[in-house]
């Protein structure tokens, strides 16, 4: 069983900040806790061609020829490579451009002290994070950073869920990368984190039964020392260490 065993945590579908500082203040006193903020990337060109294939297969369960445009999507699927690093897709842009205009507003990255942030290397989750916190990078070459930032890094950790890490008993890998993800998080000197990343990789690593939807943000609690989360706002237990909560 991972370490981060359950989520729990406060969804910022509307960018509550107020409610958030005040809900992350009863969580924070003790100096190893970090605030680390989960941000999946917004719609990709793979996510809008997978959208076209389940529409394909949706038409015809009612009878119905799937349109062209619906058709020419789902084959472009045949190309693994291209799926496994996207670009973000028209609709993703207009997701950042939203999302970025409401973290803008609420001062979000100022009001909650965001100290680093790190995405995957990802064509889709590098063009989120730059769109959305005005930060990333290439390898070891920050490309944008923005004021108040200490850090902003790039790493292999984050990458989403291979083609080769989908077949039967090769699970192990996966495991491995999200439990050096939570070593190498642990190890950060910073407390105020964001994470741009996967759905799969998120969904794997807090143990879930849904996956975040692109360009959501999702506060949690970390704490290295035990390698658990602790809820905020929420009374926790043995049996049961963290409780959903939504804003």
């Amino acid at each position: 069983t991972m370490p981060i065993s359950r989520i729990v945590i406060i969804v910022l579908l509307l960018c509550c900040t107020i409610t958030m500082a005040d809900a992350t203040a009863t969580t924070t006193n003790e100096s190893n806790v970090k605030t680390v903020y989960l941000i999946r990337h917004a719609e990709s060109e793979e996510n809008r061609r997978l959208g076209s294939l389940k529409k394909c297969f949706g038409d015809l369960g009612r009878f119905s020829f799937p349109t062209s445009t619906d058709i020419a999507a789902s084959v472009a699927l045949i190309n693994i490579p291209a799926q496994v690093d996207s670009d973000v897709s028209a609709v993703g842009e207009a997701q950042i451009e939203r999302v970025a205009q409401q973290l803008q507003a609420d001062h979000f990255m100022e009001q909650h002290d965001i100290q680093l942030v790190a995405h995957s290397p990802l064509k889709r989750a590098r063009q989120t994070c730059e769109g959305m916190l005005q930060c990333a990078a290439v390898g070891d070459t920050v490309l944008k950073q923005r004021p108040g930032v200490k850090r902003v890094v790039e790493t292999t950790l984050l990458m989403e869920k291979t083609p080769a890490e989908w077949i039967p008993g090769n699970f192990g890998s996966f495991q491995k990368r999200m439990t050096d993800f939570e070593a190498w998080l642990g190890q950060q000197d910073e407390t105020n984190i964001c994470i741009v990343g996967h759905s799969q990789f998120f969904k794997a690593l807090l143990e879930l039964d849904f996956k975040f939807g692109n360009c959501d943000v999702w506060q949690l609690q970390f704490k290295p020392s035990a390698g658990q989360q602790q809820a905020s706002n929420e009374e926790c237990n043995d049996d049961k260490p963290l409780n959903e909560h939504k804003v």
